[in-house]
């Protein structure tokens, strides 16, 4: 049995001796062709982009919210700073001698302060330790001194033992004190 052929001619439509039909086969061939071409070339493009933009988005999101986190943090840091003003301009100081007999002068008489060592306290200190001789007319006086050092404008710590040795009408009082300061960065 032969097969029956099957044969599709178009026909033929002259216009100005251009063929109509041909020409619009061919110029949908191009069109289906350019879409397909753009279609294959931008796609990725535009999956790219949007995951692009949904990384971008992401980011600004946890950059916004680190931000905003900054910001209450160092409006807090401001609060404690103005609040320990006082701490921090003290912690800033260094011990003067010579002021600090004129702030004790009202509670005993200071005869010597002698430095004895410098060490760095807590890596981010130095403490500097200072042995004092005073006399003073009663304990009570010693008392008044360490109630006024929280007015002190530096940071002082007097350390125990205290010797009190009684000279007639005055005592001899032997004590050591440590100052604190900041360590400057290098």
């Amino acid at each position: 049995m032969k097969m029956p052929k099957f044969s599709f001619k178009l026909p033929k439509v002259k216009v100005y001796g251009i063929d109509v039909i041909k020409n619009f086969l061919f110029f949908t061939l191009f069109i289906v062709l350019t879409l397909l071409f753009i279609a294959f070339i931008i796609s990725p493009a535009i999956h790219s982009f949007k995951k692009s933009q949904t990384e971008y988005y992401q980011t600004k999101y946890t950059l916004d919210m680190t931000t905003n986190e900054y910001k209450e943090r160092l409006t807090e840091l401001k609060k404690l700073k103005n609040a320990n003003r006082k701490i921090l301009n003290a912690l800033r100081r260094n011990f003067d001698i010579n002021n600090f007999k004129m702030f004790a002068s009202k509670y005993m008489s200071i005869s010597s302060i002698k430095e004895i060592n410098s060490t760095v306290y807590k890596k981010d200190f130095i403490k500097t330790t200072y042995i004092m001789k005073a006399k003073i007319k009663s304990p009570k006086n010693f008392y008044d001194l360490i109630d006024a050092l929280k007015n002190y404008k530096a940071v002082l710590r007097i350390y125990f033992p205290i010797d009190f040795i009684k000279n007639k009408e005055n005592i001899d009082l032997t004590l050591k004190l440590e100052h604190y300061r900041l360590k400057k960065a290098q």
